[in-house]
């Protein structure tokens, strides 16, 4: 996502091994290590985002030879975009594509100043519920994110944190799940406070799971990444204790000494590391993704 933006510096949970990791024949699958004891190394870079600006295939080996576990595709933006809707066209055909392929599907909503929080999560969850509802029973599991970001190169364009707060509080009345937040390292200390003048807001959206975008890294003299120069997400006086997820580069740019690079078929993708063992990537996807059944309106 944070290509959209490419000028501003950004940052995000953490995720899978560089590639998928193959278990000799007739070995026990080695068990996942705590989150506490994973070097950052270890985070498995699990999670592609996507949305109509990509072209690479989606397919199985995502999974089979990157080790994808989940691809969050962009479904919805606001009205105010240039857009002649607010849909993203890819989102109905690559969500299918995307279970085929045997990965954890995602989705989320690109926020705007304009069109209030309610109604923005009302056509999010309307267009997501539309296509979810044609997969099988057994399929229908979606987890929720909402990018909070400025649009283009417009840095006053985002969608203000009072409406954050209403999109993310309608987002669980309706579903019964909190949505992920988005947001790159730099953008979140810029909110601290129009965060804090949202009475409640600075509990509310620490409760809800971060994915943070953050490509910073230390450098050898020619510029190359240095492989264990990662620099993680810095939260302090934010909101969130912590991230889940960790956007840590749209192409080559970022650690990727340390994770894999992003590149997939020779196109720049964003690329996420969550951050625990697999058992606990798994055990994340299921507890954040919505079944698709309305709880109330």
């Amino acid at each position: 996502m944070v290509r959209r933006v490419g000028v501003l510096c950004v940052a995000l949970f953490a995720a899978f091994p560089a590639a998928a990791e193959k278990t000799p024949k007739g070995a026990a699958p080695r068990a996942a290590k705590p989150a506490a004891e994973l070097h950052p190394r270890d985070y498995p870079s699990v999670v592609l985002d996507l949305s109509s600006h990509n072209t690479i295939p989606i397919d199985g080996s995502l999974k089979s030879r990157l080790g994808i576990g989940l691809a969050i595709h962009r479904a919805t933006l606001g009205r105010d975009t240039g857009s002649p809707n607010d849909i993203d066209p890819q989102f109905p055909d690559r969500a299918k594509q995307i279970v085929r392929a045997g990965l954890r599907l995602g989705a989320y909503h690109w926020g705007t100043p304009t069109d209030g929080g309610v109604r923005q999560a009302d056509d999010f969850l309307r267009v997501v519920k539309s296509v979810c509802d044609q997969l099988s029973p057994a399929q229908r599991r979606v987890l929720l994110a909402l990018d909070w970001e400025p649009h283009g190169n417009d840095p006053d364009h985002y969608m203000r944190a009072a409406d954050v707060d209403r999109f993310l509080s309608r987002v669980v009345a309706r579903t019964g799940r909190s949505a992920v937040v988005y947001a790159y390292e730099n953008f979140i200390h810029e909110q601290r406070a129009e965060i804090a003048a949202v009475p409640g807001l600075w509990g509310r959206i620490g409760r809800h799971p971060l994915w943070i975008a953050n490509y910073k890294v230390n450098t050898d003299r020619d510029g190359n990444p240095l492989r264990g120069g990662m620099i993680l997400p810095r939260l302090a006086g934010s909101p969130w204790s912590g991230w889940s997820l960790w956007q840590y580069t749209s192409g080559d740019n970022g650690p990727v000494a340390d994770f894999p690079p992003g590149k997939i078929g020779g196109e720049s993708v964003d690329r996420s590391v969550f951050r625990g063992g697999r058992g606990d990537f798994e055990r994340f996807v299921n507890a954040h993704s919505w079944d698709c059944i309305y709880r109330r309106h």
